[in-house]
């Protein structure tokens, strides 16, 4: 077979293992980099190659630092799928984030408001913390590994390298995300757009150094601009505001409107208020499930596995639902919320509280925006860590799926695609309906299950925590994708859950879902 005629170097095949390689990307002196596409999953990934020959970097550094990689679950970080040979080939394959990094947005002339640059380093300073804290080393932030995707989500390249972090990492990364942030900052400011430009400049300078001695840490930056974030936001909206109530009191001066004062009050503040208003949908009743019929399945190895039936929720667990959870455990004594509570589940945690609850629900509840994302009663409830999704599931009466019972599902559903649902609520519409009418299979947030397993690609490790499905921020994966991640005790704003319940109706009744009498159940 040919070699594709845009990869510069004649020696490369067009497939390596289970990936087709595409466009040269980048290249050093130890590594070729490539878009490719995975053709069991049909997915774009960039695959990364050793070069066999000049290269300084030995295989076993290689896989020391894809394995560094490997070990980061972070919803703000790019994940890594699998590390593998080919004919003396050693290559690794991460995500493909979505979006355009800094340096496209540079050339193309991009530039952003202080508050929205705030939000930006508010995400950047959370992901880059969790590298901090856990004494992970990293290689050096550049303008391309920063993508900004939809929804203002932005997420960076997986920088893990194996070995100690060194001493001056957070320092001379925040020196170049300072000087990266400030590259974007819209010039010649006016209005409510100038709020913050000297507090972020601020924020910039102790950034790079130049701060009294002043030393931050990524955590510090992170909560600094969340704060700047928060206050520069209702700035904003009051100053809006009163430039609407000026240019309402102008308009009906110049009408000549003649009512009595108090008439004029009580329509002011009408208008105000529903202006002010905004519309959030109220909760719906997203409670139902769907029958599976047991029978013999392939798992995600192929092999055969023999379930029971059961019942799965049709939809992805809502914020409004999670709500009456914690509204049932505030009013129980403390001996009584344990009952729900796995036997694992570490001493230090005492409640079920999402992250961010307070903020989230608030939105939820007004059909608002937060951390860049629009909410209402029934989004998916996510910043849900393992013990919290099974507490959840057995006040339900119920349980988190296996691994295998959510590959049956998948197998079951004929018409399941493997794109990826953006954001939404977990009814809205798909863009494939499968025949069992299950929403959010491939999205729109991935699902923790019940299992702990081994990665197949790293059979040497530990057996992990395992999250099924695709994301809003992985719109790569699909349906049957799994991923582990490193501890129970993780929250992503990409990863909620879905119960199942004891056994579905026997075969032959026409239940969603059932097998018809005769017709074969197994894995597509």
């Amino acid at each position: 077979m040919s070699t594709p005629e845009n990869v510069s170097d004649g020696s490369v095949p067009p497939r390596l293992g289970d990936y087709l390689l595409g466009q040269l990307i980048a290249e050093d002196k130890d590594a070729w980099t490539y878009h490719a596409r995975q053709r069991s999953m049909d997915r774009g990934v960039v695959l990364v190659r050793q070069k066999a020959t000049g290269c300084d970097q030995p295989a076993a550094s290689f896989l020391g630092d894809v394995r560094a990689k490997a070990a980061i679950e972070h919803a703000g970080i790019g994940s890594v799928f699998e590390a593998g040979e080919d004919d003396g080939e050693l290559y690794w394959t991460r995500e493909l984030l979505s979006g355009k990094s800094f340096a496209e947005l540079r050339e193309g002339g991009q530039m952003y408001i202080p508050l929205e640059l705030t939000g930006l380093l508010k995400q950047l300073g959370r992901a880059m913390a969790h590298l901090e804290e856990r004494g992970i080393r990293g290689a050096s932030l550049k303008a391309s590994d920063l993508v900004l995707g939809e929804h203002g989500i932005l997420r960076i390249q997986n920088l893990a390298l194996a070995g100690e972090r060194e001493a001056d990492e957070t320092a001379r990364d925040l020196r170049a995300a300072a000087s990266l942030m400030q590259e974007l900052l819209q010039p010649g400011l006016a209005g409510t757009d100038l709020f913050g430009d000297t507090r972020l400049g601020r924020l910039f300078v102790l950034m790079m150094g130049e701060g009294e001695g002043v030393r931050l840490s990524w955590t510090q930056v992170a909560n600094t601009a969340q704060e700047l974030e928060q206050s520069l936001a209702s700035e904003v909206r009051e100053a809006l505001e009163e430039r609407s109530k000026a240019s309402r009191r102008y308009r009906m001066k110049k009408i000549g409107l003649t009512v009595t004062g108090a008439a004029v009050l009580t329509v002011v503040v009408s208008a105000l208020l529903v202006v002010g208003r905004r519309d959030a949908p109220p909760a719906r009743d997203l409670s139902g499930m769907v029958p599976i019929p047991g029978g013999d399945y392939r798992d995600h190895e192929g092999k055969s596995a023999l379930l029971s039936s059961f019942m799965i929720d049709a939809h992805e667990v809502t914020i409004a639902e999670y709500l009456e959870f914690l509204d049932a455990l505030s009013g129980m004594e403390a001996s009584q919320r344990k009952v729900y509570d796995h036997g694992s589940q570490p001493r230090t945690k005492v409640d079920h509280l999402p992250d961010d609850w307070l903020m989230v629900l608030r939105s939820a509840r007004s059909g608002g925006i937060f951390d860049g994302l629009k909410y209402d009663l029934n989004h998916p409830v996510t910043g849900v860590d393992w013990w919290d999704a099974h507490a959840y599931a057995a006040w339900k009466g119920g349980r988190l799926p296996t691994l295998r019972e959510w590959l049956a599902v998948v197998a079951l559903d004929d018409n399941v695609t493997p794109y990826v649902e953006g954001w939404g609520p977990v009814d809205q519409s798909r863009r494939s309906p499968g025949n069992l009418e299950i929403y959010g299979l491939a999205g729109n947030v991935a699902e923790w299950t019940r299992d702990s397993e081994r990665n197949p690609s790293f059979p040497m490790n530990a057996k992990a925590p395992v999250a099924c499905g695709g994301s809003f921020l992985l719109p790569a994966s699909g349906a049957s994708s799994r991923s582990w991640v490193s501890t129970r005790a993780l929250r992503r704003k990409d990863l909620g859950f879905r119960t199942v319940k004891g056994k579905a109706p026997a075969r032959g009744r026409n239940g969603p879902g059932e097998v018809a009498e005769g017709q074969k159940s197994g894995a597509k």
